[in-house]
């Protein structure tokens, strides 16, 4: 390892770190030069799910320079896996803040990731912060996005040219698609879609 360049490292790190994120926060600790190396894909695979996850993202990203917070691809979901399989959504004041919350997070991740996200796998479980949210992932520009995956109640992709890149697109969730092809939006907001796949 010693004979090889900076650049060789470099790239070696990027072909290695495309798990959830843990493999590049297991080469910095290596050593001091190997975490200079890997400080630039420490973000650019990660799997985000629910609240605290969300937060803990949101304020590492916001002190952390763009271009140190390339993230490449991400797997987002404003609930963890446990609350999805609850399936129990609360109606109180305190479970209707906290949704507001994840909401917010989850804008500001998509926000913080859009100028570089290649691919996208986005998990909306909460029926009263999903639509908004994905109304504005939809209006979000993402000029490399490559590939998208859609769960939860989905509005149809409306912004013009906001994914001019995108060529995969898989919706799932709502129940209803009609009119999702017939509208033109979709050929207006991905111009570049070859593949649709729309599950219930």
């Amino acid at each position: 390892m010693d004979t090889l360049p900076l650049e060789l490292h470099a790239q070696i790190f990027a072909f290695a770190c495309t798990d959830d994120g843990s493999t590049a926060r297991t080469l910095a600790l290596v050593s001091h030069y190997f975490r200079e190396v890997a400080t630039p894909y420490l973000y650019q695979s990660l799997a985000i799910s629910g609240m605290e996850q969300m937060s803990e993202l949101v304020a590492r990203l916001d002190v952390t320079p763009p271009h140190l917070r390339r993230i490449r691809h991400l797997f987002l979901s404003d609930w963890t896996h446990s609350q999805t399989k609850e399936r129990v959504v609360r109606t109180s004041e305190d479970a209707q803040d906290r949704y507001l919350a994840e909401k917010t997070f989850a804008l500001r991740i998509l926000t913080l990731a859009a100028p570089t996200l290649e691919t996208l796998a986005m998990m909306v479980s909460c029926p009263y912060t999903g639509p908004p949210l994905l109304g504005a992932l939809f209006s979000t520009p993402m000029p490399r996005l490559t590939e998208l995956s859609v769960h939860g109640f989905y509005p149809f992709p409306h912004t013009a040219n906001s994914m001019p890149r995108l060529e995969t697109l898989h919706l799932s969730g709502n129940r209803n698609p009609h009119g999702l092809l017939h509208l033109g939006t979709l050929d207006t907001a991905c111009p570049s879609l070859t593949e649709l796949r729309i599950s219930g």
